[in-house]
């Protein structure tokens, strides 16, 4: 079954330690371009996160959100001890040789780079990538989720169009057979009122000469035939598991060059309203097209 290119998945998780939250969006694209936001220090499960994406998503715009708050003992500032305890060196030998009192450790923390180094608040939680991982699937899990519901909605309506066309190009086989009678019944017409008052019989051989090229031009059995089988080949792609954007894209390519040589090989106004409808399917399926996955 295909999968919609378009969607929104969303997990958390949060034990005593921390609390993750991950957010996917993916919207269309022709190819696979991952924008992840992860916290500072982080950079080692960029790529785990990104492989999993990988792995569930072929094609399209993904935009990924990661969110890590420390709980609890791991929510604390933490306190860079070699910042403080140069502080402190440095301290203690000015107030000796001013003769003052040493640095009380307390007046210390205010101190620019002492407390507060975002980074190393992640610092100490256990297992903090695996979980993140594991948040992550979640998330992608009810992203994929979502994608193959409108995927379903998505394949149902590409099936109308393709039942819409399939009737019209049974209208078209019923109709080609009386174009070329009502075209010999026009010309034979044609040529009586020209030679109306003239000593000139009609050539019954020249008339079924000119009928049989007539219906030669106007043979669209070929392009029907081609264009069923497209419309057959479609069916079963909607029906695959894994990516098939890309094939139904083609696909469609290959309907709009059939109708197009439909269309100019009609001069019959039945027909031509039957190619002006085929058109106007090949387009919704190529818009439908361009969101599968």
């Amino acid at each position: 079954m295909i999968r919609s290119m378009t969607g929104y998945g969303a997990a958390e998780w949060m034990d005593d330690q921390v609390r993750i939250a991950v957010e996917i969006k993916t919207v269309n694209n022709r190819f696979f371009k991952a924008n992840l936001r992860l916290p500072d220090g982080l950079g080692a499960v960029e790529v785990a996160v990104e492989k999993i994406l990988r792995d569930g998503i072929s094609r399209g715009t993904i935009s990924m959100n990661v969110a890590v708050e420390p709980r609890g003992a791991a929510a604390r500032a933490p306190v860079n001890a070699e910042i403080l305890a140069a502080y402190w060196r440095d301290l203690a030998a000015l107030s000796k040789s001013m003769g003052l009192n040493g640095p009380h450790l307390e007046s210390l923390l205010d101190l620019p780079g002492v407390v507060g180094a975002e980074r190393a608040v992640l610092v100490g939680i256990e297992n903090l990538p695996d979980k993140i991982e594991s948040v992550a699937k979640e998330a992608l899990g009810r992203l994929n989720a979502m994608r193959d519901t409108e995927g379903r909605a998505t394949a149902d309506d590409m099936r109308r169009s393709l039942d819409d066309m399939q009737r019209r190009i049974a209208a078209i086989e019923t109709r080609v057979p009386a174009v070329i009678v009502e075209y010999r019944e026009r010309l034979r017409l044609r040529v009586r009122e020209i030679l109306e008052g003239v000593d000139v019989a009609a050539d019954d051989q020249t008339l079924a000469r000119e009928v049989a090229f007539a219906a030669e031009r106007a043979d669209v059995g070929e392009e029907l035939a081609r264009l069923s089988s497209h419309i057959a080949q479609y069916r079963e792609l909607l029906e695959e598991s894994g990516p098939a954007g890309r094939k139904l894209e083609f696909l469609t390519q290959e309907m709009y060059r059939e109708v197009n040589t439909l269309g100019s090989k009609s001069n019959d106004a039945p027909i031509s309203r039957e190619v002006v409808e085929l058109k106007v399917g090949v387009d919704r399926l190529r818009e439908q097209s361009l969101n599968v996955e």
